[in-house]
């Protein structure tokens, strides 16, 4: 039986332009444990949702030594944009061109894999970091989420024209955030009705990192969606299980 797997904020910079190790030791050659450990558990029916933050290349062409990378793991993928894919096209027919076989990116657009259905969005800051220098207003922000609302509504409908499409609605569906969608220590937001709406049984993100996270790793069930939290660092850099189908 075929799973689904999560690994989320990958940061690979292959070409050497930012070494993860300046983070700390647990960095160090992070790319090898976890293809090392993705390559262990991952079969070539199964599917790897990776919530953002896949590359620190800045252009198109530079992300390519990642982008191997990720194209050599087994599985297929689903991908959406980090606050730090600046590599990203803004083009879909650019992006699809640059993308490895089976991967599937989420943004704005649905994804269907088998009788599994994705759809999501980037997400955002819920106010801003005032304590990283953040001199974003409360209207700029506010202007931000909207956007990102709007976006994770187009992928939904997306994924509503491909169940249409195939004539069979996914069995499973899920939804692929990269900021947490939910603010910390909170159990709603204007997403969270959209995603249960959406008929998601899980909801997977990333963005966080470090030994000090807090209440800003929000997991557990929200109305009736099971949350995760999949930043690599967190889960020991191997992909987590999250179920089969």
């Amino acid at each position: 039986m075929p799973t689904v797997w999560a690994i989320s904020d990958l940061h690979l910079s292959l070409s050497g332009a930012k070494p993860m190790d300046v983070f700390g030791q647990n960095w160090e050659r992070h790319h090898e444990r976890m293809a090392a450990a993705w390559d262990a558990v991952v079969d070539p029916h199964d599917i790897v949702v990776c919530p953002g933050d896949l590359s620190w290349a800045m252009k198109p062409e530079e992300a390519a030594p990642d982008l191997a990378w990720l194209a050599a793991r087994p599985g297929h993928k689903v991908i959406t944009k980090g606050n730090h894919d600046y590599w990203w096209p803004g083009s879909r027919s650019k992006l699809k061109a640059l993308l490895p076989a089976n991967t599937h990116a989420v943004k704005k657009y649905g994804a269907r894999i088998g009788p599994v259905g994705f759809f999501g969005a980037r997400g955002g800051d819920f106010e801003p970091l005032r304590r990283y220098g953040d001199t974003r207003s409360d209207a700029e922000i506010e202007a931000w989420l909207a956007r990102e609302e709007n976006e994770l509504r187009m992928s939904i409908a997306d994924l509503e024209r491909l169940d249409a499409e195939s004539g069979t609605p996914a069995s499973l569906r899920i939804c692929v955030f990269h900021y947490p969608p939910v603010p910390a220590g909170k159990r709603q937001s204007r997403f969270t009705p959209l995603i249960a709406q959406a008929r998601a049984q899980y909801c997977i993100y990333g963005h966080l990192h470090g030994t000090n996270i807090g209440p800003s790793r929000v997991e557990g069930v929200i109305d009736g969606v099971e949350y995760r939290c999949a930043s690599c660092d967190l889960i020991g850099f191997a992909p987590i299980k999250i179920c089969d189908f």
